[in-house]
């Protein structure tokens, strides 16, 4: 079984790095300037603004999948486990010329390989300063409707903070530019190493997922 996407960026003239067959490193996806124009809006942003996208997504992902906003009665009644201490580390930039650019790119990859899934986010950006990891997880457990997740990378001058795969020998820091496009199902289960001392890890991370899948799959 070939892997997903990469049929549709070799076509696309990018350079596809097969770290297994399923997980695919693709270099220089987002060009300097593009970059760039990110790392921008990171220093630019002030610090208040970046607490108020993650319990925003939190609302709107539990009413598309239970049909309420109430993410602490879910969270409360065991039907909805979230990440604590992340309200601070989530950045909307949905309205950027250059995050539907890039939206733009990835989406119509997708299409060309299955027109039954769509790429969901990509319009936040995710940051993990000196000391934060991210445990070990499987994205379908909070989301079944994921079959892939995608994940651009913004900057490389943090210190450790490489993303790693439990069932597999590998563990990395991607290049500025590049994308790690990967499945979300339990055999690719993944973390982020702690972030070591210095400048703070930024990448905009989405899923590829099931289209229209909460419409027959209410919670």
């Amino acid at each position: 079984m070939r892997s997903f996407l990469k049929k549709e960026l070799l076509e696309a003239g990018y350079e596809v790095i097969d770290l297994t067959e399923d997980i695919l490193l693709i270099e220089n996806f987002a060009s300097k300037v593009e970059i760039q124009t990110l790392l921008d809006i990171i220093n630019e942003t002030p610090e208040e603004d970046w607490f108020i996208a993650y319990n925003k997504s939190l609302a709107e992902f539990c009413f598309e999948k239970f049909g309420t906003r109430d993410v602490d009665r879910l969270v409360a009644e065991g039907k909805y486990e979230i990440t604590q201490g992340w309200e601070d580390k989530i950045l909307d930039i949905n309205y950027i010329p250059v995050t539907r650019i890039l939206q733009k790119r990835i989406n119509s990859l997708v299409q060309k390989a299955d027109s039954t899934l769509e790429l969901s986010g990509m319009g936040t950006i995710q940051r993990m300063q000196t000391g934060v990891e991210l445990k070990s997880h499987v994205d379908q457990d909070t989301d079944p409707s994921v079959r892939y997740a995608s994940v651009l990378y913004i900057d490389e001058d943090y210190s450790d903070g490489e993303v790693f795969f439990k069932n597999f020998d590998i563990s990395l820091k991607p290049k500025a530019g590049s994308i790690l496009v990967f499945p979300g199902d339990a055999a690719h289960e993944h973390g982020v190493k702690h972030v070591g001392p210095g400048p703070t890890r930024h990448v905009i991370a989405g899923f590829i997922k099931v289209k229209d899948f909460y419409k027959d799959n209410k919670y």
